[in-house]
């Protein structure tokens, strides 16, 4: 890291607002979690397990857009960037979503699996849901935050700020396989630096799941179907999901080998 980097007077996005930013989101849901425990008590409990699980993810989405707003008047209203991409980049970068959507249904091994899951989530629980909690969360995390810390960090900085962020899915399989996904979509949106890309990669990588929801007439969407339906040998599972971890790897160095590196970095000021 520059040593002049600590003296910098950076404007913007800092990683100390990020995270301030960060858990006030946490905050806000944590608090419209107590609300609604407040209000089921007072109902007699009669709410069921389904309508709680649907409040606090539609908490999460309006949290995740409240702060994504004041993220981007602390961004002093710099929008994302959607710079035009060549076509051979936003291939790589499909094949990169295509495969990550296999490799993270390995992390669906360690969720919490109970009887009963079915009626959990009866109006989030469904890919028009999915789509909407993910497209808040990659705004706010990597269109406001992610934006706004590479303009003011190297990359290696951002993307360990930014992968934070998914410290609000408190199943610890949940956060390990996001915060690699977030590191992998910040990276393809510092090389290409259109956030559409981002945006569409980052849809095609939860989509299978609720496809073979249907398709296997499964009851809950946080199942490996892969090993499970698909490539019930085990053997065939693993070899597959290293080959596509090596495929991730170098499809990310062939994006680097065919993108320009815009100029992310502004300039800053001294207090000398």
């Amino acid at each position: 890291m520059d040593d002049l980097e600590l003296i910098q007077k950076k404007t913007g996005m800092t990683i100390g607002t990020a995270w301030i930013l960060m858990f006030s989101s946490i905050a806000v849901l944590f608090l419209c979690g107590v609300v609604f425990g407040i209000y089921m008590a007072a109902k007699g409990g009669k709410e069921g397990m389904g309508q709680a699980v649907d409040f606090v993810m539609i908490s999460l989405v309006c949290s995740f857009l409240l702060f994504a707003g004041i993220g981007f008047l602390i961004n002093k209203k710099e929008k994302f960037y959607t710079q035009k991409v060549k076509a051979e980049v936003i291939l790589w970068a499909v094949l990169i979503a295509i495969l990550w959507g296999f490799v993270s249904s390995f992390f669906m091994d360690y969720f919490p699996k109970y009887e009963g899951m079915a009626p959990i989530g009866e109006l989030t629980n469904n890919w028009v849901f999915g789509v909407l909690l993910n497209s808040a969360m990659i705004i706010f995390q990597i269109g406001v935050i992610g934006h706004g810390l590479l303009r003011n960090y190297e990359l290696r900085r951002a993307m360990i700020t930014i992968s934070f962020v998914c410290i609000t899915f408190y199943i610890p399989a949940a956060v390990i396989s996001l915060v690699l996904q977030s590191m992998i979509l910040l990276y393809i949106y510092y090389r290409t630096a259109s956030f559409w890309v981002v945006y569409a990669c980052s849809i095609l990588m939860f989509t299978p799941q609720y496809l073979f929801k249907y398709i296997f007439n499964a009851p809950a969407i946080n199942s490996n179907f892969w090993r499970v339906y698909i490539l019930p040998n085990d053997t065939v599972y693993y070899v597959l999901l290293v080959l596509s971890l090596v495929g991730i790897g170098v499809l990310l160095r062939q994006i680097k080998a065919k993108t320009v590196l815009i100029k992310w970095l502004k300039e800053y000021e001294y207090p000398f």
